[in-house]
């Protein structure tokens, strides 16, 4: 939620970007003819900083190079001087929407980025070999423990067939498993298959219960 509204005595830029240094602010009513720091200057700041503000820009300028560069500087609209009232209320309405979003947008980004890396981090430290196989049966992700276990790098199987690791004699129900199209319970819920180590490395084989 946006937080309440202050009455603040008007600011240059100097004094803007003090402000905007100290405090988190949802919107900036910004004039881009201001002395010593223009507005121009004061939005470089934000976005040097990348700080998290609806900004307005209010201004007796009309010339369409500067107003251009308001809005490519990231400014949520550009509202001429003199102007009415009610259209700085409805401004000011839709630029506090469109923040609000921007900021749940991020956090949700920022969660779903915490948990990916922690469920990569579980799959990478998992004592099992876990991998992934695309629909033509090659390998299109395989953890770590594929090399500690059966000697091959990952780079290795990423593109190879999944029959470069299978015992031949378990190729075809490996082909079932990976190849099931059947959903609910009567679909395969797991597979003994052999796995082969790298010739010249550990000798045999490993036997691995594939969950589907």
């Amino acid at each position: 939620m946006p937080r309440a509204i202050r009455s603040l005595p008007p600011w240059g830029g100097k004094e803007a970007i003090a402000a905007l240094k100290g405090e988190e602010f949802d919107l900036v009513l910004l004039d881009m003819n201001m002395p010593e720091v223009n507005g121009e200057r004061v939005m470089q700041f934000i976005n040097d900083n990348k700080i998290q503000v609806a900004v307005v820009i209010l201004s007796g300028e009309t010339d369409f190079e500067y107003v251009t560069r308001a809005f490519q500087l990231g400014a949520f609209d550009y509202i001429k001087k003199p102007f009415k009232f009610d259209e700085l209320q409805y401004t000011i309405s839709h630029a506090i929407r469109k923040l609000e979003l921007e900021k749940s947008l991020y956090t949700l980004r920022k969660k779903l980025e915490r948990s990916e890396h922690l469920h990569r981090f579980m799959i990478e430290s998992s004592p099992d070999i876990i991998f992934i196989v695309d629909k033509v049966g090659n390998f299109a992700f395989v953890n770590d423990r594929a090399e500690d276990l059966l000697s091959y790098k990952k780079d290795e199987l990423i593109g190879a067939h999944f029959s470069t690791i299978v015992d031949p004699e378990y190729l075809e129900r490996a082909s079932h498993c990976f190849n099931e199209r059947r959903a609910g319970s009567r679909a395969t819920k797991d597979a003994e298959i052999w796995l082969m180590c790298r010739a010249g490395n550990h000798p045999g084989w490993i036997r691995n219960r594939i969950a589907i």
